[in-house]
């Protein structure tokens, strides 16, 4: 388990960056995609998307951070690998989803980024341990914690 500890912080950050780069597309997409004479992030819905991604990017960021503080300081759990793995595999699916949304239709063309980026997040959610694996790891600590 201690392997996974510490190499599950690094498949979070591929996922933070994943999702940052999504963001970034669908951000720079959005300035440049105009509707009814003004660019589609001046529309609620697409701001709306655009801020959750910055959201959930920042959010996952931060855990991943913790969690990489947990192992360089010599954590025995992986309770917060494993937060930080689960939840930056979701985020990253999430802004991909998302990004593929503000694009439209063009988010499914080869041409663009982001029907890549859809493909490439679903992985985060399969190895080093799937997301329910991790969700495991976390209740009994979680529970573990309650019964001490």
């Amino acid at each position: 388990m201690a392997a996974f500890n510490k190499a599950r912080p690094m498949i979070a950050a591929s996922a933070v960056g994943l999702a940052q780069r999504a963001l970034d597309e669908a951000t720079r997409y959005s300035l440049e995609r105009k509707t009814m004479g003004k660019p589609i992030c001046e529309h609620q819905a697409v701001a709306f998307l655009l801020a959750d991604m910055a959201i959930g990017v920042e959010t996952a960021r931060h855990i991943l951070w913790r969690a990489c503080w947990e192992v360089d300081n010599g954590a025995k759990t992986g309770y917060y690998s494993s937060i930080a793995k689960a939840y930056s595999s979701d985020v990253a699916n999430k802004c991909a989803t998302d990004a593929v949304q503000i694009f439209g239709g063009n988010g499914f063309n080869s041409e663009y980024p982001v029907e890549k980026l859809m493909r490439d997040a679903k992985i985060f959610h399969i190895y080093e341990g799937t997301s329910q694996i991790q969700r495991v790891v976390i209740s009994r600590h979680v529970l573990a914690n309650m019964k001490n």
